[in-house]
């Protein structure tokens, strides 16, 4: 590790690793033998899973690392950052132990500068347990809870190298409403508006230091758009001092989801002799937000709908160990299928996901760790704790509007889930972020006095065909947020939601249309500020042993057609660059022989659509305008209530079998013309259409003018294999630890995807990327998928697809 002049050095300390899965004796010890430990890049888990995992690894793994800080770094402090670790954590430095950090959601720092020797090996040892711990939120245990605690070292790890005059980093200062740079905004408007900077520094020499702070806003392009100096301060030896600085820009560039402009903030410490001992750069979106019942959710004083979705941070096969780029990839993708928000359920996520959320315009409600779970004592020190170290971490990301500070679903008063603790909450997340912007969401069911408990944001609920919180009496002027819909209310744990992306077009359909009906309800609600679907993209459960399919994208990310329909809710008006955005068509459709005349359902958010086969005009339609209607017999035997036991949540309802038909379906029907009025942009539905093998195509068009077009052709016998690789928007890295997907789709002699193939496909990888999962891998809907990694070196990439009776397939690509 060689040094540099820069006053601040952070290195990315992900490379190298020893691992092993095992509870070794005496492992922490600088000495001890690590021969036989597997190598590997972090972010890393410790096993690879099935794609069907349930309970998956817990236990003890140890991680280690050697590493050598060169002799120009004596007289900096050292810290080595972990972003997270599942779930509890021993960490030693050359056999000294230095700390045990309990929970697996957050960044904890540790203070190596005593403890390195310059110039030659040093190593950090690392022992993790993610068994079951009620004492460590979410607390429940894996076999009943509704996700999974992959272990490891599961994001970065970084080594920072600062000078002993420098900025405090947020969390491990450990001050309320302190510590590090944190901004906020006041008077914002189109015309002006002032920053508001506070910047913590600490003096670790052995004498006092005259400190002056100069902060500097740049914009896009790096130029300087406004700086300002603070007073020379004295801070005294082993002391720190909080800078307080104002900044005023004139026609600032504000950030919106439809415009997510980003600043640069740029701090520097200068002590007395003028040498610049610290500087730290700070992403920052100028907005400013406000929740009320009378005028809803308004940023930048312009009235906005959330349309959201929630998201759970897992992958096949490697768990939560995403790389940076995935976490980006992710985000784009939910950006591009029309959604505005996300819901982190139920915990903080990677800083590199609010990261991307900031640059593609998602606004985001971060929770504190939880689910149908609480116990008094440290759970709930902990809990606090969590709330606090969020807050901290992510107050500065312009994506974060909310912050939910209930834990999920957890109603019972016995186990601790009194109103007097999530009061404490509340007041806590007002303490560490003061001001008017600082807005508390979280769940008022099983609340004695909810208007006490006092969330900004008291999130609504579905009840039979309503939603019926907050009650008007005891919160009056407070609109509600409905966190999650569209898959329980229809069938508990036999939802017809829970489609998998081969399910075929009915079903895919009936999704969608559940989608469509809750959310054309949830605009009918006077109390609702937004929405999120439950769920974004399909994921593992701890206590069921199949994937959740409920997703708008699948488990590999594929889309479903509910995805289309949420697309079909952007506006058509609003274009970024390099992403998928503005007028857009979908047909929801296979094309596939059918004995009756077909109902073809198409997702625009055009002014109107006109569908062709074949090169024949078959209709021209305007958007549905239909009148709402009852769902249907919506009770399909589940006495669906969140007060009861995880137990009694789930039994069969007495008489429940007269709400069924004789084959157990629901008695929906779907794509009727209604249930749409009160949506952004409703679906376009053609009736009658007499089925001719061929090609069906949509054209979307705003004011007469074609913007979109769309085509699906009858699938012909399958005949070769194609392969794309999803890059979603960031170049595979050459680190180790970033992955893509590589789909090896089934075709036809024309180019179209056999939706009814099913092959086992074979994959074959040569160069700098490997194959982890599954391989052979049966198709699904016309594409197999298989996660393919990135090797710690660059290089060129050679994949290779076969299957019996298909032309095989090959594409190369190259990695940096």
């Amino acid at each position: 590790m060689q040094s540099s002049n820069s006053s601040r050095i952070t290195r990315n300390f992900n490379r190298d690793w020893k691992f092993i899965i095992e509870d070794k004796s005496v492992a922490e010890q600088k000495q001890f033998p690590s021969d036989g430990w597997e190598s590997v890049c972090l972010p890393h888990t410790p096993r690879i899973e099935s794609l069907h995992v349930d309970l998956h690894f817990q236990g003890f793994c140890w991680y280690r690392k050697a590493f050598i800080v060169d002799e120009a770094f004596k007289g900096k402090e050292l810290f080595i950052e972990f972003e997270a670790a599942m779930h509890e954590a021993h960490v030693w430095i050359n056999g000294k132990f230095k700390l045990i950090h309990k929970g697996g959601y957050l960044p904890f720092m540790v203070d190596i500068t005593e403890d390195v020797e310059f110039g030659v090996e040093n190593v950090i040892a690392v022992r993790l347990d993610n068994r079951n711990n009620g004492a460590i939120p979410p607390g429940k245990p894996l076999e009943s809870l509704d996700f999974s605690y992959f272990g490891g070292l599961y994001r970065n790890v970084n080594l920072h190298i600062i000078d002993k005059l420098h900025i405090t980093n947020t969390v491990y200062a450990g001050i309320p409403a302190g510590g590090g740079v944190f901004v906020k905004y006041s008077d914002v408007s189109k015309a002006s508006a002032t920053v508001e900077v506070q910047t913590h520094v600490q003096n670790e020499y052995a004498d006092n230091k005259d400190v002056q702070v100069v902060t500097s806003i740049l914009d896009k392009q790096g130029r300087l758009v406004r700086s300002t100096k603070s007073l020379v301060e004295t801070v005294i030896a082993g002391g720190d001092h909080t800078f307080a600085q104002i900044i005023a820009i004139i026609n600032p560039q504000l950030w919106h989801p439809d415009t997510p402009y980003l600043y640069t903030l740029l701090t520097e410490v200068i002590d007395g002799d003028g040498r610049t001992t610290d500087e730290l750069r700070t992403r920052i979106g100028i907005r400013t937000i406000s929740f009320s019942k009378s005028k809803g959710f308004t940023i930048n004083d312009e009235k906005l709908v959330i349309r959201g979705t929630n998201r759970h941070q897992q992958y096949p096969y490697i768990g939560n160990a995403a790389s940076n780029n995935a976490q980006y990839r992710d985000a784009l993708k939910l950006k591009e299928g029309g959604f505005n928000f996300v819901r982190l359920g139920h915990y903080p996520q990677a800083a590199a996901f609010l990261d991307a959320c900031d640059e593609l315009g998602l606004m985001t409600v971060e929770p504190v760790p939880g689910w149908q779970y609480c116990q008094t004592g440290e759970f709930q020190e902990i809990v606090k704790q969590n709330i606090r170290d969020m807050i901290r971490r992510d107050r500065n990301h312009p994506c974060m509007i909310m912050w939910e500070v209930s834990l999920n679903e957890t109603y019972n008063k016995r186990q601790g889930a009194t109103d007097e603790f999530f009061h404490e909450c509340h007041l806590i997340a007002h303490e560490e972020y003061p001001g008017d912007q600082m807005y508390t969401s979280g769940d008022t069911i099983g609340r004695e006095n909810a208007a006490y408990v006092n969330y900004d944001v008291p999130y609504t609920m579905w009840e039979d065909s309503n939603l019926s919180r907050p009650l008007e009496d005891v919160l009056p002027d407070k609109g509600g947020f409905d966190r999650e819909y569209g898959d329980y209310e229809f069938g508990g744990h036999e939802s017809t939601s829970r489609v998998p992306r081969g399910a075929g077009e009915q079903k895919l359909l009936l999704q969608a249309w559940n989608y469509q009906w809750s959310l054309n309800r949830n605009r009918g609600n006077r109390w609702s500020l937004g929405d999120a679907s439950w769920v974004g993209i399909d994921h593992n459960r701890g206590c069921y042993p199949r994937v959740a399919e409920c997703g708008a994208l699948d488990t590999f990310r594929l889309p479903k057609y509910v995805y289309y329909f949420y697309q079909s809710q952007r506006r058509p008006d609003v274009i970024h660059e390099q992403i998928d955005s503005g007028p857009m068509v979908f047909i929801a459709n296979e094309w596939t022989e059918r004995v009756s005349p077909a109902k073809i359902v198409v997702y625009s958010n055009c002014d109107e659509v006109e569908l062709l086969m074949n090169g024949k005009s078959v209709g021209i339609r305007k958007p549905d305008q239909g009148p709402d209607t009852e769902y249907g017999e919506r009770i399909t035997g589940y006495d669906v209530d969140y007060w009861l036991t995880d137990e009694e949540q789930h039994k069969w309802k007495e008489g429940s079998v007269e709400s069924r038909d004789d084959t157990g379906i629901l008695k929906v029907i779907p794509h009727d013309g209604g249930n749409c009025r009160n949506l952004d942009r409703a679906p376009f539905t053609f009736e009658d259409i007499v089925y001719e093998p061929g090609e069906l195509k949509a054209f979307g068009r705003i004011g007469g003018v074609e913007k979109s077009s769309f085509v699906v052709c009858t699938p012909l016998e399958p005949e070769m294999l194609f392969i794309r690789i999803d890059m979603g928007g960031k170049a595979l890295a050459a680190d180790g630890s970033d992955f893509v997907f590589a789909y090896a789709e089934i075709l036809d002699t024309n180019g179209t995807i056999v939706t009814a193939a099913n092959h086992e496909v074979t994959f074959e990888v040569e160069g700098s990327a490997v194959i982890v999962g599954e391989n052979p891998i049966q198709a699904e809907a016309g594409i197999a998928t298989v996660l393919l990694q990135s090797r710690p070196v660059p290089g060129e990439v050679i994949v290779t697809t076969h299957a019996k009776g298909l032309k095989s397939a090959v594409t190369r690509f190259t990695i940096v």
